[in-house]
């Protein structure tokens, strides 16, 4: 079995490079790249941009589906703390998803 690297998830490392804006004139009519990653764990895809949208947003694919959340989840209110490592709190519940962005498998 393959062992993954990882690295603490950020805002800033999930961010979609071909991501599309609401204000952009010409707007990018590819599918989003998610990156790879693991959600308490659990093997999913992420991404944080606009998506054609005018507000920033995570979105998290989930194969197979989470338990709770089924195939995706998006929100617009989430932040990674500074504090602690890959931790993204959302809502305003005070819940909160361990994000590992996966950078390669050995």
């Amino acid at each position: 079995m393959s062992e993954l690297s990882t690295i603490p998830a950020t805002e800033q490392n999930l961010a979609v490079q071909n991501d599309t804006h609401g204000f952009d004139e010409q707007p990018n009519q590819e599918a989003p790249i998610f990156h790879d990653v693991l959600i308490d764990g659990e093997p999913a895809k992420a991404g944080v941009g606009s998506f054609g949208g005018y507000s920033t947003r995570i979105v998290l694919l989930f194969d197979p589906p989470h338990t709770e959340f089924g195939e995706e989840f998006a929100t617009k209110y989430f932040m990674f703390e500074d504090d602690e490592s890959g931790v993204m709190k959302w809502g305003h519940d005070g819940r909160s998803f361990l994000v590992e962005k996966i950078t390669s498998e050995a």
